[in-house]
This record gives structure tokens, sequence and C-alpha cells, in this order.
């Protein structure tokens, strides 16, 4: 994947296109030299156990950092009081840049929301809540499942991308591999048949761990809705009708399944079709299913078209790298799916709204960057929660009363 990613950059920066998730465990940052304090900025907050019972280690070490962009132009740290609070004064933060706290409690990493400086501001309340943790996935689920199916060249290329959620008050870090010593949460087993597996970003030995027909994955998964993402692609063989069986560790909510209009077509006794969905690089069909139970397999058909003739192949029209086209139309078409569940919160996916589609293209761009390694991952995940944020606030000023005071 990362090949295909880099093969297709231009053209998503240029398309203006883009999407993802992904991660490493937890990490550490090298603490800079403050920046001369010009403007006097303070940036203060509480640091709060969200597990009941739970509480804040007194010496607990919060970092903040400062981005321009996507470039990281400060990192301060200072340790909380008896009470959990925290401040730090005399900072040189300018207008427009985007500020992020963030602590580490037994390995897990914990953020603020992101905020971006406004004209003449120089306080900023950053709170951040910590958790327990806990091995027991009880409490977790997959809120939504988008799986991605297109045709490249001979081979099937799927895409699957979840949103992971934990409904409990403990962060789930999962069990302790035996042989490298790190905790895993979800496993993920491949269908009969897969190769070429790639991740949008830390792959194996990275954020994920190897396992028979699958793999693990290391991120541990924090209270909340759709806390966590997995991005990966595979390959299965392309032949007339091919059956694919999907199982997962923990119940799935609602699944999203989407393939090109003009390619392969999905059928299966619990798949619903859920019509036509516009995707910026040409309409596609959607299909939807679930929900789930853990263990509750998910059974689909795919039906690929047949092949054009040798001649058609070659008639006066240039070949293109059918696979990185085809990794491009992923991304966006995980994009457009993902806009969209923001936007209703619905198994049935809908076209993002014009005035929303720049921040859609903006997202999947710094998606591609992040993929190739043009960007680190905290730049990356403080860019990217900054980008969703005002897609929300967008996507809900779009909405009727009535759909706008849910809660997106």
């Amino acid at each position: 994947m990362m090949r295909l990613l880099r093969l297709s950059r231009l053209a998503v920066l240029a398309l203006l296109i883009l999407l993802a998730a992904a991660g490493t465990p937890p990490f550490t940052m090298k603490v800079g030299q403050a920046a001369p304090a010009t403007q006097g900025s303070v940036v203060m907050g509480q640091v709060t156990n969200g597990t009941f019972g739970g509480r804040v280690p007194s010496d607990l070490l919060v970092f903040l950092h400062v981005f321009s962009g996507v470039e990281e132009t400060g990192t301060y740290e200072t340790t909380v009081t008896a009470d959990g609070s925290f401040r730090l004064d005399g900072l040189a933060i300018a207008e427009g840049e985007t500020v992020v706290v963030r602590t580490v409690y037994q390995g897990v990493p914990y953020f603020s929301d992101l905020h971006t400086a406004g004209p003449g501001q120089q306080v900023y309340s950053l709170p951040v809540t910590i958790y327990e943790t806990t091995e027991d996935l009880a409490d977790v689920l997959i809120t939504q499942m988008h799986v991605f199916v297109s045709e490249a060249g001979d081979r099937l290329q799927v895409g699957e991308h979840y949103l992971v959620s934990n409904a409990g008050d403990r962060t789930c870090v999962g069990g302790e591999d035996r042989g490298t010593g790190r905790r895993t949460t979800l496993t993920f087993t491949l269908p009969g048949g897969a190769g070429g597996l790639r991740f949008d970003g830390p792959g194996l030995g990275e954020r994920f761990l190897e396992r028979p027909g699958g793999f693990a994955d290391t991120r541990p998964i924090p209270p909340g809705s759709a806390a966590v993402e997995v991005f990966f692609h595979y390959d299965l063989p392309s032949r007339g009708r091919l059956r694919v069986e999907r199982v997962f560790d923990v119940p799935v909510e609602s699944l999203v399944l989407v393939v090109p209009e003009d390619g392969v077509s999905l059928d299966g006794e619990d798949i619903i079709s859920a019509g036509t969905l516009d995707t910026g690089m040409g309409a596609a069909l959607s299909y939807t299913a679930g929900p789930l139970a853990a263990g509750e397999p998910l059974i689909f058909t795919v039906v690929a078209r047949p092949q054009p003739s040798a001649a058609s192949k070659t008639d006066g029209v240039p070949s293109r790298n059918a696979r990185a086209e085809t990794a491009l139309g992923l991304l966006v078409l995980a994009v457009a799916v993902v806009a969209t569940y923001l936007l209703l919160r619905s198994p049935v996916p809908g076209p993002p709204p014009p005035r929303a589609r720049p921040l859609v293209a903006a997202i999947a761009a710094l998606d591609a960057r992040f993929a190739a390694g043009d960007v680190s991952e905290i730049a990356y995940r403080q860019r990217r929660g900054s980008l969703l944020a005002r897609l929300r606030a967008l996507l809900r000023a779009d909405q009727p009363e009535h759909i706008r005071d849910r809660d997106l």
C-alpha cells in the first residue's frame, strides 16, 4: 500500500482527496525549548480520571504541543498539582496556531481537545481525561464497519475501515503478547485466499502484530464513540462469484459495503441494497448489513463483471495504473462514507453536501501524506482532529433543526 499511495500522491493532492486512521503504540516526545514569551499566553487545565474510583497521580507529566499547520513549533511540559490541575505561563502562541495537551497514564496517551488560537487570545483551558485500564473487551464494539471492493486487474482489492467504540469507563489495553511483550486488543482474521495485506500508516511490526491468517491491533481503546479507527487493504482472486466471510471479536452495530457502480456487485442473504453513493470520482453502489453479535459471521458474494477482451484493452487507449487508481478510489469512497457517518450517524450512506467537500478533500490529502511518511504522527493527529471538528460543525449547520439537535 505504501508504494500505491506514493504513486497516487500527486493525483491525490491534485484532485484534493482524503481520509484514514492509523497510529502507533504509546509514544514519547522530546521536550523542546520554550519559544520566546512574546505574547505571555497561558495554558491551564484539569486532569480528571474518568474511571469510577480512579485517581490522578500527583507526579503526572503534562505536555503541551503547539502547531502551525502540520509543523510543530513548540513543546512544553509541566507536572500536575495535588488536585490534578496544571498551568503553563509565559508561552508564545500566535494567532492561528493550534494547541493540544497530551499526557500518558499507565502507558496510554490521552489528549485534550484541539484549540486554534484566536485574535488576541492569551488564556487557553485544555482539560484532559484519563482512565484506568482493563484487558476485557466486554464494552468494546465496532460502531461502523465499511467495506470497499474494487477490481484491480485480475484481482479484487478490498479495503476495510472500522470505527471502534468503548462503552465502558476503562481503556481496553488487551492481553499481553507472549512473543513481543506488547498488548493487543482486536484481532482481525482475513478471508481465505487473501494476500497483499497493507495498511494506511504504521503496519505489521509497528502498530499491528502478525497472527496466523491475520493480525492484531496494539492500539488501546479508550472510552468513547469511534475512539479508534482501523483501515487496511488486501487482495482476493477475481472470479465470477467469490464468497467472502468475515467474523469479528466484538459486536458490530452496522455495516456499509461500497463498490463502484460500473464494477463488481454484491449479494447475500442479509445484504440490503442502499442505493447509489456519489463519491466525487464517480457513482458507487452501497449496501448495508448488521447488526452482528460477536462471532456472528458477515457473509457476502462478490459478483465480478466480465473481463474485457484483449482488443478492447489496447484499442488506442493508454494503459493506466489500475492498482494505484483502485487504491485512490478506495480512499475516496472511505472519505465519503465516513463523512456521511458524521452527518447522520446512519447505516445508509449518502453524499456529503458540496460545502463539505473541500474539508473531506483536505482530510484525504492529509491521510495520504501521513501514509507516505511525510507528516509526523502527532502532527497528523492534531491536524486531522481539527479538520474533522470543522467538518462536524459544518455538517451540523447544514442540517434541519430537528437533526441538528442530535449529538453528532
